[in-house]
């Protein structure tokens, strides 16, 4: 008997899973906000079962409660996920601090399942958050992929403008200007790129209407590695609309200069 009210749980979650990644592939199709958080609850669902997991989850961490998804846009990208509800940017969570760094997790993510020849260069490395305005998804993810070689041109042209104190912003890439911000050191131990958009002046009030990007950086000839953090603020300029889409320099291919949506 214990043995049949396995097997059925095992059918019914694999049943769920799959109506899951049918979801995710067409939630921009259905317009609704809430598919991933679906997805998530599939994979968690699938990983407490002890199966092995299916469509778009590849791992569930259940210490720091984040889930890592393979993105249905692009060959080479993934989604870093929390297991718990947390909607993006502008929750109030992500500032708590019990809440774990997304960013140092997402980093680890993309060391880990982004194609070896991405990873052995850091400067080649892209992760992304959305403004509210941005995204179509009300469930914090942060993409993990490759960062447009244009960008990663104009930043490494512009390494002496960036300090470790946020610059104005100055800096134009794919047609918005961001500020950027430089964190020494390979890891993120010591820096949540949450915490530090909050120095920004009146952030901590609007952070719904941020987009961040975070892209692996070298310096002095590769003798020192750390990253640069960039922030853009969605806004109607009139003639220029901003959605705080930042996701948009990101490569999703890994190939070139890719497109991006949410």
């Amino acid at each position: 008997m214990a043995h049949r009210r396995r097997l059925l749980l095992v059918t019914i979650l694999s049943l769920a899973a799959l109506l899951g990644v049918i979801a995710y592939a067409y939630w921009r199709a259905q317009s609704n906000p809430n598919t991933l958080w679906t997805v998530v609850q599939s994979c968690v669902a699938q990983e407490q079962a002890g199966g092995l997991l299916t469509g778009s989850c590849v791992a569930v961490d259940r210490r720091d409660r984040v889930a890592i998804l393979r993105s249905i846009e692009g060959r080479e990208q993934f989604l870093l996920v929390p297991t718990d509800r947390v909607t993006g940017i502008e929750d109030p969570h992500i500032l708590d601090p019990s809440a774990p760094n997304y960013w140092a997790l997402a980093w680890a993510a993309a060391d880990r399942y982004l194609p070896p020849l991405v990873t052995k260069d850091r400067t080649r490395i892209g992760l992304a958050i959305n403004s509210q305005f941005g995204r179509s998804q009300n469930q914090l993810h942060i993409h993990i992929s490759c960062i447009r070689p244009s960008a990663a041109r104009i930043l490494d042209e512009r390494q002496h403008d960036i300090g470790t104190t946020w610059s104005a912003p100055v800096i134009t890439l794919g047609g918005h200007g961001y500020r950027a911000l430089r964190i020494e050191g390979r890891d993120l131990a010591g820096a949540n790129p949450f915490r530090l958009l909050t120095r920004v002046p009146d952030a901590s009030q609007h952070m719904g209407a941020h987009t961040l990007v975070l892209v692996g950086a070298s310096w002095d000839h590769g003798k020192q590695s750390g990253y640069y953090l960039l922030d853009d603020v969605a806004h109607d300029g009139g003639d220029e609309v901003d959605r705080g889409h930042g996701e948009a320099l990101l490569d999703e291919d890994c190939s070139g200069e890719g497109t991006s949506g949410d």
